[in-house]
């Protein structure tokens, strides 16, 4: 009986052992069969390739900040772009590489497009970015005595040939009853308007940002920008220019890259809701990349406003600014917007951001 009865006790620790045995293989199974899909979903994601591409803009918070946003915050990344990110120090080195292929992605002006296209090179204009009709601006000497705008008469401006703030001056002499043909127009680079205005030489510079800030900061005033007056008979907010910034490809890529084209548009826009929602960071991010005080660059884009709206105001402003390059002798005709400008890009992604109807 005994012996009946360790037999019984032997048999039932073995049945035991072999059911945990195979518990424990079967929880070992499950475990790498879990490992290994997991590992392979890693390795998917690894492997996936982005798409990349080189971005071509300026050293300037208005041209290039949501390109740089979009960049350092990896908006671009999140959309399956993997962007180089070269910024030049001026259109005129860009738009050489947009001529002959290179830059397929281009961060520029309207007016730089107008050239463009205007010389038979085939773009594609996808979305304004930022107007920075706001920074185009007319400085006086800190001593000069303003009682009215019909006071500009007489006076001399330095002013780049052909600068768009033309534009703006134009509109401010049609609606104060300024005679712009009584103004001297003095040609002057940027970088030597101020140092002109110190002299005396000029009583008044017309240009952008930087060089506007830093006349201000060496003691010039004010008269008007393209959003903002001063004048003593018109004080507060006006509209006497568009000046808007761009992201386009060339035509080429446009055709063929239609899935990265509207990746880039969706990295773009939540650079620009970055911008809009944090200012100061944005600007220490892009301050960063530009070597710019950081002070000085939130002032900048202060002066910007930025939206991809692409409305009725762009295309009217983009044809103020082709009309007047005409008028000055920068383009031999005027192109017509849709020949270069391509908002079904946007409308297919951000469907909101497109009012104007073709």
């Amino acid at each position: 009986m005994k012996k009946f009865i360790c037999i019984l006790l032997i048999a039932v620790l073995t049945l035991s052992m072999a059911a945990c045995s195979k518990e424990k293989e079967s929880q070992d199974t499950a475990s790498k069969t879990t490992e290994g899909e997991s590992n392979s979903a890693n390795s998917e994601t690894e492997t996936k390739e982005l798409f990349k591409i080189k971005a071509y803009g300026e050293i300037d918070p208005q041209v290039s900040a949501q390109q740089i946003i979009a960049k350092e915050m990896g908006y671009f990344e999140e959309e399956g772009l993997e962007v180089e990110n070269i910024l030049l120090s001026g259109p005129s080195e860009r738009a050489a590489l947009v001529a002959s292929g290179d830059a397929k992605l281009s961060f520029q002006s309207t007016y730089n497009n107008i050239s463009l296209a205007a010389n038979g090179v085939e773009i594609a204009l996808l979305a304004p970015l930022a107007n920075a009709g706001g920074t185009q601006s007319v400085v006086a000497r800190g001593d000069l005595k303003i009682t009215s705008a019909k006071d500009l008469e007489g006076m001399k401006i330095g002013m780049t040939s052909g600068a768009g703030v033309y534009i703006a001056i134009r509109r401010m002499c049609d609606e104060l009853g300024v005679d712009i043909n009584k103004i001297e127009f003095v040609t002057l680079q940027a970088a030597d308007q101020i140092a002109a205005l110190e002299r005396g030489d000029i009583d008044a510079m017309a240009c952008w940002e930087p060089w506007v800030g830093k006349a201000i900061d060496n003691g010039g005033q004010l008269l008007f920008s393209g959003f903002k007056s001063n004048l003593p008979e018109k004080k507060g907010d006006v509209h006497w220019i568009d000046f808007h910034m761009t992201v386009q490809t060339t035509k080429a890529f446009y055709d063929e890259n239609p899935e990265q084209v509207a990746a880039v548009l969706r990295a773009l826009n939540k650079a620009t809701t970055y911008i809009n929602e944090n200012r100061h960071e944005a600007a220490e991010i892009i301050a960063g990349k530009i070597n710019l005080e950081v002070d000085e660059c939130e002032r900048i884009m202060g002066n910007n406003v930025y939206s991809m709206e692409f409305n009725q105001e762009f295309v009217d402003g983009t044809n103020t600014m082709a009309n007047f390059m005409m008028e000055t002798g920068n383009i031999d005709a005027v192109p017509d917007f849709y020949s270069y400008s391509y908002p079904e890009a946007l409308e297919k992604v951000l469907p909101d951001l497109v009012t104007i109807e073709k």
